[in-house]
């Protein structure tokens, strides 16, 4: 009996609990008055995981990782579901407690926050959230990232002792607090990437002469050349600390962010005679500018940034170079916009195309038609562009209509070619023709010439005829050969100066050459692009 009451109870808490979870309200958790659909009144727990693989794939189990590997690596997010198994609202921490760089991947074509990859740089977190979205849409979203850490810093004193002159290197030597940063003697090792404060004050005694000073600044100490950003720090024998009496400052600053990792140092640049640097006063220190969580009093610059229409994410820095998620204007408001270099710009095409070794501008419109539009009011049907002397191009018609005003006429002084005994091409003529541009001409030309019956013509190699006249008949014997006036439609596919040479058929040389009224005469005119 006791066993039937029991299946019963349990049978009444299944259907309670059924009945409990299906119905509408909220649901709490040690608290009798919930206020949001879930309400736990007390601590939550989700699983953490700790990674040293560099490379991870997160999945349906996962909730925290803190990568403690040694070396960089790359996580990869698992695609999205439409549908049933949607895990829209899935969130991920993934926390980064190494001096490498997690690079997170988001699946196939999916983005986060538009963007393929995020990275995640030293001792940085990121919080992801996914958009229930599928395909190449923003599947996750960026819910915020920054630091959890202290950023790097390092506070020491001078060396005791020292002496200090011109191009003398400042020695450290009593270590006060460090984070990351480490150094040797007087040379301090910085990351590439990051953003540091750097501060120098020296107190000297001892000076050799009666105003002697010393000026000090930061320096790369590869080479010894001033951070871009330093001021001189000075110390004199009249006042000490600060200089005043020669307008000095009691310290060498600098705000600096080298490109690679880079070593730097205090250098003593100029001065007057030698001192002792005093060991007990002064100090030097460099703190990173961007880093930390802020109750360390590093964090000055939040590092809640992504990138996105357009550019794109290498760790910390936000480059060009990205998918275009939004129509984009740049009002250049009056200010030039200039691209400059070796480079090229290529247009619908990632790729140089053959034969575009020395082209600043490559547009690829595959198969289709249109691929570059100017409009400036006057284009119109049939118009070419048409550059002036200062390379200035203008929609023109490829028809020229003055032919009347712009005839020109044959170079040098013609000469007779057919006095030879034999006939043959090539035979020189003494003029040439100048063209200045490629296309269409019309020329006219006449030549009166008296032989017996024998082929003569002028010609421009390559290019045709200019002239020709054959024999009809051989009776009477000699005659004026027709027609002596002729016009020519000729093409000429680059400007130059194009050589007039002539033809004979024969051995028969003519008894009579430019005997006409008027004389040998040969002018042309462009009249079509």
């Amino acid at each position: 009996m006791s066993k039937n009451f029991k299946k019963v109870w349990q049978a009444i808490a299944l259907l309670s609990s059924s009945i409990a979870f299906s119905q509408a309200g909220n649901v709490g958790i040690n608290t009798e008055n919930p206020g949001s659909t879930m309400d736990v009144n007390g601590s939550l727990a989700a699983k953490y995981n700790s990674v040293t693989a560099s490379v991870y794939n997160l999945s349906a189990t996962d909730f925290h990782l803190s990568y403690k590997g040694t070396s960089n690596a790359t996580f990869n997010l698992p695609a999205a579901i439409s549908g049933n198994g949607n895990f829209k609202g899935r969130m991920y921490t993934i926390k980064n407690n190494t001096n490498f760089i997690i690079t997170i991947n988001a699946a196939g074509s999916e983005t986060i926050n538009g963007n393929a990859t995020v990275s995640v740089p030293a001792n940085q977190s990121v919080q992801l959230i996914n958009t229930g979205l599928t395909g190449a849409n923003p599947t996750w979203e960026l819910v915020m990232s920054g630091s959890s850490s202290t950023g790097d810093y390092i506070i020491v004193k001078p060396a005791a002792s020292q002496s200090i002159t011109t191009g003398s290197d400042v020695t450290f030597g009593s270590l006060i607090a460090s984070n990351n940063i480490t150094y040797n003697t007087g040379v301090f090792n910085l990351k590439a990437g990051k953003t540091y404060i750097l501060r120098c004050q020296l107190h000297a005694t001892e000076f050799s002469i009666a105003n002697g000073y010393a000026a000090y600044q930061w320096v790369d100490a590869s080479n010894n050349s001033p951070l871009p950003t330093t001021t001189l720090g000075v110390v004199d024998a009249l006042n000490n600390y600060p200089a005043s009496s020669i307008g000095g400052q009691p310290e060498a600053y600098a705000i600096y962010k080298p490109a690679t990792d880079t070593s730097v140092k205090v250098r003593i640049e100029t001065g007057g005679g030698t001192a002792l640097l005093h060991g007990s006063i002064g100090f030097m220190s460099i703190t990173e500018l961007s880093g930390g969580n802020g109750s360390g009093g590093t964090t000055i610059i939040n590092n809640n940034i992504t990138a996105s229409n357009g550019t794109s994410m290498s760790g910390s820095d936000v480059r060009l170079g990205g998918t275009l998620s939004q129509a984009t204007n740049i009002d250049n408001a009056g200010n030039n916009l200039s691209i400059n270099g070796t480079g090229k710009v290529l247009l619908g095409t990632n790729t140089v195309p053959t034969g575009a070794s020395n082209a600043k501008i490559v547009i690829d419109n595959g198969t289709a038609n249109g691929a570059l539009q100017i409009k400036d009011g006057t284009q119109q049907l049939g118009y070419v562009l048409t550059s002036d002397a200062n390379g200035l191009a203008t929609w023109s018609s490829t028809v020229t209509t003055a032919f009347a005003d712009n005839w020109t006429s044959y170079n040098g002084t013609l000469t007779n070619p057919f006095t030879g005994a034999s006939g043959g091409d090539n035979l020189p003529t003494g003029i040439s023709v100048t063209i200045p541009a490629k296309g269409w001409y019309f020329f006219r030309s006449g030549l009166t010439l008296t032989s017996t019956c024998n082929d003569y013509w002028f010609y421009i190699p390559g290019i045709g005829d200019v002239w020709k006249s054959y024999c009809g008949t051989s009776s009477p014997d000699p005659v004026n050969f027709i027609p002596r006036d002729q016009n020519k439609v000729l093409y000429f596919p680059a400007p130059g100066t194009y050589p007039v040479v002539a033809h004979k058929t024969n051995y028969i040389v003519p008894t009579g050459f430019n005997g006409g009224n008027p004389v040998f005469y040969l002018d042309f005119v462009k009249f079509q692009n």
